[in-house]
């Protein structure tokens, strides 16, 4: 039987990279840190580089593609970008020379993995993904606003969920930032705060969902402990509580979760 596995590298507002990898090979979802602490991280998560087939990028914030670039020409690896952030990544000189674009919504082959891109809402072109290997779906969404149908059916059935919860709505207005970023946060492009994540996992959670790793969480306008509670406490009341729940961190990588192939 065959495995995949995933790995958070770290998440939060200062950068984000998730390394996936099934028998056939790896890829990174996003590069939101620089080459050096990309492979630091790597190395102390146990991830071989080498192993590497290509990069996906969400969108084109620096927290997501800050090391996009330089890592990708180093390794020699294409980023697969959809055309509005490749065009961005461009003008500032942050796309690397192998580009593989793709408009959301479209599906395509790598490292092993059927890659189901799908349109989130937020700032610019952003999409979540859809890993399908061995069997086993993990669906990715982080930085939205608002949850269509359509991202509802793209992360349905999955083993494993990589779903943001960015703030803590009470820490997020008492916070020192301006009333116009308190709105964007918390808007229809921003991002989904804890309550909505609760209220998505009622739809979510099925039998199948045996992992969730809760990501992109503000430091300033929320708390992991906290944030794991109310994860706990929804589980329960979901009567879900076979589901293995992580808060991910920022500034350290997550354990290795793998996922046995079917």
């Amino acid at each position: 039987m065959e495995n995949i596995s995933i790995i958070s590298l770290g998440s939060g507002s200062d950068g984000n990279a998730y390394f996936a990898e099934s028998p056939a090979g790896a890829l990174l979802v996003d590069q939101g840190f620089s080459r050096r602490e990309l492979l630091r991280r790597m190395e102390c998560a146990g991830c071989d580089p080498s192993r590497l087939c290509g990069a996906l990028l969400t969108h084109e914030h620096g927290d997501h593609s800050a090391g996009a670039r330089v890592f990708c020409d180093s390794l020699d690896l294409p980023l697969y970008a959809t055309p509005e952030t490749a065009l961005r990544l461009k003008k500032t000189n942050k796309l690397p020379r192998k580009v593989r674009v793709f408009e959301p919504g479209a599906k395509f082959e790598l490292a092993g993995f059927e890659v189901t891109s799908f349109a989130l809402s937020h700032d610019v072109d952003t999409v979540g993904f859809r890993l399908k290997s061995c069997g086993v779906d993990i669906g990715i969404a982080t930085d939205l606003g608002c949850v269509s149908e359509s991202v509802k059916r793209n992360l349905r059935n999955c083993r494993a969920l990589i779903l943001e919860s960015n703030y803590d709505h009470e820490m997020l207005m008492n916070s020192q930032r301006t009333l116009e970023l308190k709105r964007r946060i918390s808007g229809f492009r921003g991002h989904l705060g804890n309550r909505d994540t609760a209220e998505l996992l009622g739809e979510l959670l099925d039998d199948s969902v045996e992992l969730l790793l809760l990501a992109h969480v503000s430091r300033e306008c929320n708390d992991y402990d906290k944030l794991a509670g109310l994860c706990a406490a929804r589980l329960k009341e979901l009567n879900k509580e076979h589901c293995r729940f992580t808060v991910l961190q920022q500034d350290t990588p997550s354990e290795k979760f793998v996922l046995c192939g079917r």
